[in-house]
């Protein structure tokens, strides 16, 4: 395994971790919200808001600036594009997804998973 592939697992890992416990401003965490079809994996690597519902835009913002700052030291560290790192995020995530919970399709849509 390379490099950056350990890397990449290390830090989809890393984000089920730091997006597992919420923090004093948030009422859910993560798996919480995708639990209940709040929210959803995007095709970016990052989430977004399904249904909106009191403090899922804090909670989207808040993990998706989290996970920005781990892409990004991953992408320096390995000397590839941000989106390089996205991508391969977002291919780990949805495939991660729960059955039920909801990922963007090849044209942006919200689906549940099957």
């Amino acid at each position: 395994m390379t490099n950056f592939m350990r890397l990449m697992a290390v830090a989809i890992f890393s984000l089920g971790l730091f997006a597992a416990q919420p923090s004093a401003a948030q009422s859910m965490s993560l798996q919480q919200a995708q639990a209940q079809g709040l929210v959803g994996e995007r095709l970016d690597g990052y989430v977004g808001v399904v249904q909106n519902a009191p403090g899922i835009a804090g909670l989207v913002d808040e993990v998706n600036l989290q996970r920005r700052q781990l892409y990004r030291d991953i992408a320096r560290k390995n000397n590839i594009p941000l989106n390089t790192v996205e991508k391969l995020a977002a291919d780990k995530a949805i495939s991660r997804a729960a059955s039920g919970e909801y990922v963007q399709d090849a044209s942006g849509n919200w689906v549940r998973k099957l």
